[in-house]
């Protein structure tokens, strides 16, 4: 079970926790992402094109490439006619918000989920 997203990194902001930055991104069929993401793991710049997935499985991955955290979708509802999804990577916060639910149904909160975030060439 899992879900792929082809996505454009729009913006790296600061956030009011040290060393932690605010990565936003704009994905396919208008998904959005916003993530938090520690200095010492980030892979990501601005304009860089990556492959999100979200999966209940651990997916494959190159190490010191990739970014992979697990951790549990604690919220999913409606925002503003889309799907909002919360998810929790041990207190960085991923927020995916899609306008049709279709591609999370099988996702509910209390699920452990995999992250993955990968550069494409």
């Amino acid at each position: 079970m899992s879900l792929e997203l082809v996505c454009n990194i729009d913006s790296m902001k600061d956030s009011y926790i040290p060393e932690i930055k605010i990565v936003e991104m704009s994905c396919e069929n208008n998904a959005r992402v916003k993530m938090d993401v520690h200095r010492k793991v980030n892979i990501f710049n601005v304009k860089d094109k990556v492959s999100l997935i979200i999966s209940k499985t651990m997916p494959q991955y190159n190490e010191g490439r990739d970014f992979v955290a697990h951790g549990y979708i604690i919220s999913k509802r409606t925002e503003n006619d889309n799907i909002v999804v919360y998810i929790s990577l041990w207190g960085f916060l991923v927020i995916l918000s899609l306008q049709n639910d279709e591609k999370i149904v099988d996702f509910n909160p209390t699920d452990k989920v995999y992250v993955k975030a990968s550069r494409i060439a």
